[in-house]
This record gives C-alpha cells, structure tokens and sequence, in this order.
C-alpha cells in the first residue's frame, strides 16, 4: 500500500511527538486520524491509508477498506520500510472503547519495536 502522510492541522507524524506521546494522546490522535482519513483520496483498490506515526523504520498505518459484512473498515498496521513488511495489525469497526484501547497499545508496541536491538 501507498501510505499518504497526513499534514493536517493537529495530526502528528514527527518522531519527537509519537516517542513521548501517553496513552491519552495516542488514543487523541488515533481519533483524529480516523475522522481525517475522510479527507484522503482512495487509492486504485478504493482503499484510503495514511501514516498516523513514524518510529525510524517502522511506520504506523490506518487503511480504510471498502466495508464487508464481517470485516472491519478500518486497519492499523505496523509496517517496516526496511524490510517491506508487515509487522503487527488490528481490525476495527468504530473505534469505540475497546478497539481504542487495542489501537493504543499497537502503536505502543510499534514504540517498543523501535527500540530493540537486532
């Protein structure tokens, strides 16, 4: 996928913001991303992605899909630019609660994932 980076007002992608960022900031602009992606035009397979944070190599990604019945919309993705791989991934409907809070801990881990040795 083409990842687009977002440069709105009140989106953060620069390393500086997403290394110290809390939980509740995340979760802030996870939501920001999600309302925002609207915004982004779909790409040739009718998807719309954008890059919420970058941690080196390793970017966070939100994909909307075309809906299916029991597939989510929305995706977070945990993508290496140094290997062109997928490393981690999560599927929401809504952000609602829940699925908030697994988004959070997804970009806490692609954090994380930066910081460990080879």
């Amino acid at each position: 996928m083409n990842a687009t980076a977002l440069q709105m007002r009140g989106q953060h992608t620069s390393n500086s913001f997403w290394s110290t960022a809390s939980r509740g900031e995340i979760g802030q602009q996870i939501v920001r991303a999600y309302v925002q992606l609207a915004l982004v035009p779909r790409q040739h397979d009718s998807c719309r992605t954008i890059t919420l944070a970058r941690f080196g190599d390793i970017e966070v990604r939100m994909t909307e899909v075309r809906p299916a019945s029991s597939i989510p919309p929305f995706w977070l993705e945990v993508y290496s630019t140094a290997t062109r791989s997928t490393i981690d991934g999560c599927g929401c409907f809504e952000f609602d609660e829940r699925e908030l809070a697994m988004a959070v801990d997804l970009v806490l881990a692609a954090r994380r994932t930066r910081h460990r040795p080879n």
